[in-house]
Parts: C-alpha cells; structure tokens; sequence
C-alpha cells in the first residue's frame, strides 16, 4: 500500500470523525435547548426534574463532544506515512481484521476493505509496537501474525 492509498484511509476516518462531532455537536444543543425552561410560565416540579436531567445529560454530551473533538485533532495530526513497523499511523493487519494504529476510531469502510482503530494506550499495541511484516506476536494466550503492514 502506497502513500496515497494511506491517504485515502485516512480522509475516509477523518470524514467519519467528522461526522460523529456534527452528531454530537447537534445532541448538546437539542439538549441544552430542552433544559431551558420559559421564564414567564411557572413551571411544575415535573417539568423542573426535567429540564434538571436534560442539562446534567447536556454535560455528559459536551464531555462526549470534547473527546469526539480531541480524537479528530489526533487523527488530523497522525504522521500516515508508510510505515515497515508497527507504530502510530501504521495500518495493520492480522487475523483477517485491519487496524490504524493510534486512533480511537468505530469501523470503517475504505476500499471495500474494513478498519477500526487501535488506541496507542490500548493492552493489544503494547504486545505489537515495533513489529514487522511477517512477527509473530501472542496476546491472550492466542499466537497472532501480521499479515498486513502500511
């Protein structure tokens, strides 16, 4: 896989980034606009319980958006470039499955070819950074080879 091809994996994961903050972007406003109670009509305790659990659940929705955000900066400043051992920014592959290394990302299509991310911090990286086309590695009591390397 070339340096273009890698291109086009990543603008298809940061189109899906994207997408997921112009989600979540419109859930904190849907709902902080129903937390807002109308000042001249005086307003039952159900209706006050309401507009409590609406912001509190507006709060947790900003905490998800600013981690939405924080990952598409992430992917946005990923070094894609080839790679011949698995680090951040790689893609790689194993087990049938593909991965791009560094990124905290859901499944994607690019291709006809299927990825997820895999988070630098997760347990899986530590057994794999490093490796190259060809390495055997074991995780979880299962002996695994990387099959895949860009």
């Amino acid at each position: 896989m070339d340096k273009v091809a890698k291109q086009q994996v990543k603008d298809v994961l940061i189109a899906q980034a994207e997408a997921e903050l112009r989600t979540s972007r419109a859930d904190v406003a849907e709902h902080d606009s129903a937390a807002q109670l109308d000042q001249d009509v005086t307003d039952s305790v159900d209706a006050l319980s309401q507009s409590d659990e609406a912001g509190d659940l507006g709060g947790l929705l900003d905490d998800v958006h600013d981690r939405q955000k924080a990952n598409l900066t992430r992917i946005e400043n990923l070094d894609f470039g080839v790679k011949d051992a698995v680090a951040p920014g790689a893609l790689v592959g194993f087990d049938g499955a593909r991965y791009v290394v560094g990124v905290v990302a859901a499944a994607f299509d690019c291709d006809g070819v299927t990825y997820e991310g895999l988070s630098a911090d997760s347990p899986i990286y530590a057994a794999l950074e490093g490796l190259r086309l060809g390495d055997r590695f074991t995780f979880a009591g299962h002996e695994h080879r990387i099959d895949f390397l860009a």
